[in-house]
């Protein structure tokens, strides 16, 4: 990971790139369409729309995130900023991440590692909440 010395500015960022890829992660995917949205109910609209080039890397998008000071001493706010990501590409099962942490003056590298949609796929949940998995 790259650090940014940046940690004297009000406003602290911290870097959020997303790789992504196919069959266990051997194989990067250009083309995918990549959503950034907050995960808090506030801010929850997209603030990215990105598409992962033929490396399967997204550009480096800079993220408000708290002070790096908040990670010296013991506090009841987080010393990382939580955000969301949807991850998108034709001929793929779609993925989502959830509560992704960024850290002021880091680069964080958020893999996704996509699955193609095979014949049989249906978009629905295993089971819903009125069923039982069968174990």
């Amino acid at each position: 990971m790259d650090t940014v010395n940046n940690s004297q500015n009000a406003q602290s960022m911290g870097y959020l790139i997303v790789k992504v890829s196919t069959a266990r992660g051997a194989i990067p995917l250009g083309d995918a369409a990549i959503s950034i949205k907050g995960s808090s109910p506030e801010s929850s609209g997209i603030l990215y729309s990105l598409t992962s080039d033929r490396d399967g890397l997204s550009e480096k998008i800079a993220l408000p995130a708290p002070p790096r000071s908040a990670s010296q001493a013991p506090s009841d706010t987080a010393p990382y900023s939580l955000w969301s990501i949807d991850v998108f590409k034709d001929g793929y099962i779609p993925v989502s991440y959830q509560n992704v942490p960024v850290y002021a003056s880091i680069v964080s590298v958020q893999p996704a590692i996509m699955v193609p949609v095979s014949e049989n796929f249906s978009p629905r949940p295993a089971f819903s909440q009125s069923e039982t998995p069968k174990l």
